[in-house]
């Protein structure tokens, strides 16, 4: 019993893996048997032809001396398609409960932001949001980890993907306004990776799914310096987001 609470809610949460994962396996095993039964059929109808002392066999003839030989493959068959389809239904309803939530989520954000603002003034949020930067580089701050980029001798840390690496305000900034230049002039689309990338950064995986989009309004890339110390008092500035990238599958 025990055992099956652990089990379910793992199940549960890889429905949709399992599901496909089952349907694939079982195709793959029907042709297996497929062509297991034809090596046996290619048998049976050469001693159909001779009980039957005929040269050849009709369509009717062969269909109906071999078709008990693939009803495994008809039945797997029938069996697994439905599964990857429920698979698919299954991720797709929770792709798009996920992206319902993201924008709940979203938008939560953005009012709470624009409420502390009001509430205490732009200058303590500042304060506000810097302190929580600074808490972060004091948990993941390692000197080995740091990257080098040939635009600087600064250390900065991008807190979307929490790399650190050396540069410059001025060549991050200029990143920035080129990429959102391009995005203005047609391209309208730019990805985290093209951000990442305009940064000296290596791209990431996933990250071609999310990034900034000029024709909902708030597509272009905006971030402000938040000032930090690393552990051993180094210097250390933080790429804050004022327009976090979204899932552009969704727009």
């Amino acid at each position: 019993m025990g055992m099956l609470k652990t089990i379910k809610p793992l199940m549960v949460k890889h429905e949709p893996e399992i599901l496909m994962s089952m349907g694939l396996v079982g195709l793959v095993s029907s042709i297996f048997l497929a062509a297991n039964a034809t090596a046996k059929a290619t048998k049976v109808v050469e001693e159909e032809r001779y009980r039957l002392n005929k040269e050849k066999l009709t369509k009717t003839e062969i269909i109906k001396a071999v078709w008990k030989l693939y009803i495994p493959t008809a039945v797997l068959t029938v069996a697994s398609v439905p599964c990857i389809i429920a698979g698919n239904r299954v991720s797709s309803k929770r792709n798009a409960a996920l992206a319902a939530a993201y924008t709940l989520s979203e938008t939560a954000l953005e009012e709470y932001q624009k409420k502390t603002k009001e509430v205490v003034g732009e200058k303590k949020e500042k304060e506000i949001r810097d302190s929580v930067s600074q808490d972060k580089v004091n948990k993941d701050y390692k000197p080995s980890s740091v990257l080098l980029t040939n635009s600087g001798d600064s250390l900065f840390k991008d807190e979307l993907s929490g790399r650190y690496f050396k540069s410059s305000w001025n060549a991050i900034q200029k990143a920035a306004n080129e990429l959102n230049q391009k995005a203005i002039a047609g391209a309208d689309i730019t990805t985290v990776n093209e951000w990442f990338e305009a940064l000296g950064l290596e791209p990431l995986d996933g990250m071609d799914h999310l990034g900034w989009r000029v024709y909902d309004g708030r597509g272009l890339i905006q971030i402000e310096l938040g000032s930090c110390l690393t552990p051993d008092n180094i210097p250390c500035g933080c790429i804050q987001y004022t327009n976090q990238p979204r899932d552009l599958s969704m727009y």
